[in-house]
């Protein structure tokens, strides 16, 4: 992200001017709200019924080399080892690539490799597998329809863990990321997305999940968020396309003490430190039914974000939240805000401005929860804000992540669609 001094001192100075803050251009995004946020739950994906086991390391010296062998629903199945390789799959769509044990199965980027698996094809489906030590992603998909990386744990990668951008049709359920220094999660730039989040726990990362331009048929829900920088962060950036986010729901999620100054970070999570659940110029967004607990500066804040335009966010709904053990407020909206940010029937002891949980169409925010915030940009600009080393984060509690049932089923489609 790219901020200057400049303008970042500028926002700290006119936080509370609606329409012009840092010089930036004002930009509300043209047509929101043409999606509903909720992804429902689908019908359990299909399996498929003409396909190849091709088994590594048995058969095949790498992955790489049974994914260069298999055909359009094939399953590469892996068995324990740890595979010093980077797996790309760019020609064969609807593949599944399966580790027999999720903790035995261990991709090794041994901190110069880039991504763990990247896939650039539609349907692929990544399951029961662990990536560390890699220089950008533990797993990735990019521009494809129909994705799904389940029982995956990725850590220690210099960048995401789990990532998609650019992406439709997905979901990642049962995976757990650590020790990132931009998210554990992320879906980015699309709208409408078409994808679910759904049990899984992040943890020691810069951000929990990040979520720039994407939203539309977009969940993230039943999911724990903790001892991150910053909890759930859908946000608005320029360096992506389609402005603003927009339409996300994030629901019935466990979002405690995200206020690690010794998580890694590379350049956003510390300008968002000690936040729960912050929605940054996003709009149309649900917030609802979520445990928000423990968080140094606000659990739930609604935020304009300034990048090349300034975004203020709109038409919020934070619905039926439990939040507590806020060090500022329970519950924030920043100015400026272009109207129509709800917060009803939260269960909460404080918030800026006073009685958010009245259910009000709030004409103005609070420029006080602006500035709080630019100040932490501004440390982080000045190389004062405290950041640990992703190559040295806290391991995943591998006792705790179970593997996949039944490896060895036949491989399904990403998703029913």
């Amino acid at each position: 992200m790219a901020l200057s001094r400049r303008r970042l001192l500028r926002l700290a100075g006119t936080a509370g001017v609606a329409g012009s803050i840092g010089g930036a251009a004002l930009a509300q995004g043209g047509d929101g709200g043409r999606y509903p946020a909720d992804q429902p739950r689908r019908e359990p994906p299909r399996e498929y019924d003409d396909y190849t086991v091709h088994r590594v390391p048995e058969a095949y010296d790498s992955i790489q080399a049974a994914v260069e062998a298999a055909e359009p629903r094939d399953l590469v199945l892996v068995g324990p080892g740890i595979y010093r390789e980077a797996v790309s799959v760019t020609d064969t769509p609807r593949l599944t690539i399966r580790g027999t044990d999720r903790n035995e199965v261990i991709l090794d980027g041994e901190f110069r490799r880039e991504d763990g698996v990247l896939a650039t094809v539609d349907d692929v489906i990544v399951e029961n597998m662990t990536a560390r030590n890699y220089q950008r992603n533990g797993f990735f998909w990019s521009s494809v329809t129909g994705w799904r990386g389940s029982y995956l744990t990725a850590h220690n990668n210099r960048v995401y863990g789990i990532y998609n951008i650019d992406s439709t049709h997905g979901r990642y359920d049962n995976c757990y990321a650590s020790g990132h220094t931009d998210s554990g999660f992320y879906i980015g730039q699309c709208k409408p997305c078409y994808a679910r989040i759904e049990d899984v726990r992040s943890e020691h990362n810069a951000i929990g999940y990040s979520g720039t331009n994407a939203g539309g048929y977009l969940t993230v829900a039943n999911s724990v968020w903790r001892h991150n920088k910053a909890g759930v962060v859908p946000n608005t950036l320029d360096s992506e396309a389609d402005p603003p986010q927009d339409a996300a729901r994030i629901e019935g999620n466990l979002v405690e003490h995200n206020s690690n100054d010794d998580a890694p970070d590379a350049a956003f999570g510390y300008a968002t430190s000690g936040v729960g659940i912050s929605v940054a110029g996003g709009i149309n967004n649900e917030v609802f039914d979520n445990e928000v607990r423990g968080h140094a500066n606000y659990g739930i804040a609604v935020l304009p974000m300034i990048d090349e335009n300034l975004y203020q966010p709109r038409n919020n709904l934070v619905r039926g939240n439990t939040v507590s053990e806020s060090g500022r407020v329970d519950l924030a909206l920043g100015a400026p805000q272009a109207g129509g940010n709800r917060f009803v029937d939260n269960e909460a002891s404080s918030s800026r401005p006073g009685h958010l949980t009245g259910g009000l169409r709030l004409l103005g925010g609070d420029p006080a929860v602006t500035v709080a915030l630019v100040e932490q940009y501004l440390q982080l600009e000045n190389g004062d804000a405290p950041i640990g080393d992703w190559r040295e984060a806290p391991e995943p509690p591998f006792d705790e992540l179970e593997s996949m049932p039944d490896p060895e089923r036949a491989p399904r489609e990403a998703v029913r669609r």
